[in-house]
């Protein structure tokens, strides 16, 4: 069952990287284990499996993480993480552009946020979404809603008595 793990292994591992590749990771366990290593701090976990396993392992083999770059293929491009922050930097200031527009000092307009809310609900004054700066937009209809109403409120009272 070693034996054909081990086969298993050695044959992925020329299936992925080229030969280059491979003697230079070979030689790099060597080089790394003439380096004095620093002493392991006694919080770490210890090693998983019995002392048998750790001791059949061979010493070149070593776990590798799985790196996208080594085998994608295919129309990839890397992305540095700060022009995906100066997108949404772009297009928050874009937002704040555009508020400040429509709902800055010296306009006679509210969001739909504040028109909607329950201070303004209880306000003995409720105000409009949008105020028109010309007051007398409006005037003409208000009035002729103000005619018809009195003369809506003196017909009923006339017909109930």
């Amino acid at each position: 069952r070693r034996r054909r793990q081990e086969l298993f292994t050695e044959q992925k591992r020329r299936k992925l990287l080229p030969e280059a590749l491979l003697q230079e990771l070979a030689a790099a366990p060597l080089a790394r284990a003439e380096e004095p290593s620093p002493a392991p701090a006694p919080d770490k976990r210890p090693e998983r499996g019995s002392a048998k396993q750790r001791k059949d392992r061979i010493p070149g083999q070593v776990k590798k993480d799985k790196a996208g770059g080594t085998r994608s293929k295919g129309n990839y491009i890397a992305v540095h993480l700060k022009d995906g922050n100066l997108t949404g930097l772009h297009q928050q200031t874009a937002k704040d552009f555009i508020r400040d527009q429509l709902y800055g000092p010296g306009t006679n307009r509210t969001s739909a946020n504040e028109f909607f809310s329950t201070a303004n609900k209880k306000d003995p004054i409720k105000k409009a979404a949008v105020q028109f700066v010309d007051k007398s937009w409006g005037l003409e209809k208000k009035q002729r809603a103000a005619k018809f109403t009195k003369s809506w409120v003196a017909r009923k009272m006339t017909s109930t008595l």
